[in-house]
């Protein structure tokens, strides 16, 4: 299936791509730890409890290690750290605890380097990291989806389908 995604127009006033058009992705399906354990129970030997057991003790985990100020490492899926945001402090003395206005976890995808083949002037190898995860990724309109969908659906009410 691919990455949905739909055309928005910039409607904030003021600002210099007011007017303009993005694109913006449209998540097609909510999928929950469950949905994930009965899918990775159909794919493998491990049942269903078993995997949900682990999925649920792995958000444990990284919990407990997250507020430990521990980096997680998950190979094949990327890095989990905490981040904080806090009041700019006049002095050393000043900045304390107590300016952290905001707490958040970061996350960075796993990615691997795809070299070119070509090298720069100074002898490094050229080309992108990709990330893992969206490797072979397709993108589709969302109104062609949804059109189609339609489509099936008439079909079906009319006994074509």
């Amino acid at each position: 299936m691919p990455v949905l995604y739909r055309k928005v127009q910039n409607k904030m006033s003021g600002s210099e791509n007011y007017g303009k058009w993005y694109l913006q992705a449209v998540p097609h399906t909510d999928i929950t730890t469950k949905d994930l354990a009965n899918e990775i129970s159909h794919a493998t030997t491990v049942t269903y409890a078993d995997i949900l057991a682990v999925l649920i003790e792995l958000s444990v985990a990284i919990r407990n290690h997250l507020l430990n100020s521990d980096t997680i490492h998950l190979e094949g899926l990327g890095t989990f750290r905490t981040g904080i945001r806090s009041k700019i402090a006049a002095t050393r003395k000043e900045a304390t605890a107590n300016n952290i206005k905001a707490t958040r976890i970061l996350f960075r995808p796993e990615s691997t380097f795809v070299p070119n083949g070509e090298v720069s002037e100074k002898s490094h190898r050229k080309g992108v990291y990709v990330k893992d995860l969206l490797q072979g990724i397709t993108f589709k309109e969302a109104s062609e989806i949804v059109a189609a969908a339609a489509d099936t659906s008439a079909d079906k009410k009319q006994g074509n389908g």
